[in-house]
């Protein structure tokens, strides 16, 4: 939908750390063991909002303390490329789908 591709690039910050090198795809499955299941709200809101440590979770401690500081560095994006075309849909649509989600912490809204 319009609105799950306005946000997918938080996950491109972590998506490393659970696919591993050379599995782009997932093909070969997370090196740290890590299904799709485990990776609940708690987790999510721990990584991108600064939630609290989930207190049950199958993914260790130490690699949602990586994923979080992965997010934290490389966010906000500042570049974003589309087609001009899309200037008035989709780039606006990512202006408020990142206000809304991280609404406390504008300074994580595209530059």
């Amino acid at each position: 939908s319009l609105s799950d591709s306005t946000i997918y690039m938080a996950y491109y910050t972590v998506g490393h750390l659970l696919h591993g090198e050379e599995n782009l795809d997932g093909k070969k499955g997370s090196p740290e063991g890590i299904k799709a299941e485990d990776l609940t709200d708690e987790v999510w809101d721990f990584v991108f909002l600064n939630g609290p440590m989930p207190k049950k979770s199958k993914i260790p401690q130490k690699l949602m303390e990586k994923m979080r500081k992965e997010f934290r560095f490389w966010y906000p994006m500042d570049l974003r490329v589309s087609g001009k075309d899309l200037i008035q849909n989709h780039l606006t649509m990512a202006l408020y789908n990142h206000a809304c989600v991280w609404e406390k912490e504008p300074e994580l809204w595209p530059k």
